[in-house]
């Protein structure tokens, strides 16, 4: 009897553990299932929403814009927006003065007069950036500041492994991808091209350039309701009637939180 009773409780025993052992198991794929459905819904709360607006995706963020606009109105309040190029050391704010657009071409952020004057655009570009084309102007300084480090993509290897440039505005990143870098005329793009009819015909003009200075590249996603920004400087001493582009089509358009 003794021996049995024993024998029962061993059973018992072993079956308690065995019983425990499952309920451990059940219990740490419980967990494991309600952490991967908390982390499903996280991610699909927290992550960028995308749209596609023609060929432009647009990207919806929870962060605000990290360019720190509060401050460089408080310099200047002409400023609306700021160009990035990744590979260069290209990073300023942009202005736009209201009643003189040859005016930051010698007078600084903050309207001092003088070299380098500052990176702006015209009146008859919208600070949007939905024209069919937005020029955006800065010196060729000789000590590498402003606009001077555009020529890097005069090499080809740095033309074909730098594509991407942004603007950023306090609402919105607008990134652009480069097609071209070309030494064109110094007539004025927006007088010499009609833009109210899109893009082509100023494409097709830069398309047509062939020297060392220039690159194309021919498979870039451009149609006639692409929206191109054209980054402009000069070129060095003795080319004065040329100036020196890197033009992107707008790609991604990201929307910022508002504060």
């Amino acid at each position: 009897m003794i021996k049995n009773n024993i024998e029962s409780e061993c059973i018992v025993m072993v079956n308690n553990k065995k019983n425990s052992k499952k309920i451990g198991i059940i219990v740490t794929i419980a967990i494991i299932l309600v952490l991967a459905v908390v982390g499903i819904v996280l991610y699909f709360v927290l992550k960028p929403k995308e749209t596609m607006v023609g060929e432009v995706k647009k990207v919806e963020v929870k962060e605000e814009c990290p360019i720190d606009f509060t401050s460089y109105k408080s310099i200047n309040p002409d400023v609306y927006a700021y160009v990035e190029v990744p590979g260069t050391e290209i990073a300023y704010p942009i202005l736009q003065s209201p009643t003189d657009d040859s005016y930051y071409v010698n007078h600084t952020i903050e309207r001092n007069e003088g070299l380098p004057g500052a990176i702006y655009t015209e009146a008859m570009n919208a600070k949007d950036f939905h024209d069919a084309n937005t020029i955006v102007y800065g010196h060729n300084m000789r000590n590498g500041s402003m606009f001077q480090q555009l020529h890097k993509f005069e090499y080809e290897g740095f033309f074909n492994s730098n594509d991407t440039f942004y603007i950023y505005t306090p609402e919105h990143k607008y990134t652009y991808k480069i097609f071209c870098a070309a030494c064109i005329s110094d007539e004025h793009p927006l007088y010499k091209f009609d833009f109210y009819a899109g893009v082509p015909q100023y494409v097709a003009y830069l398309q047509s350039i062939n020297d060392s200075y220039s690159h194309y590249k021919q498979d870039a996603a451009i149609n006639s309701d692409s929206k191109l920004c054209t980054l402009l400087t000069c070129m060095p001493s003795g080319m004065d009637d040329k100036r020196y582009v890197v033009v992107g089509y707008l790609s991604e358009i990201t929307d910022y939180a508002t504060k």
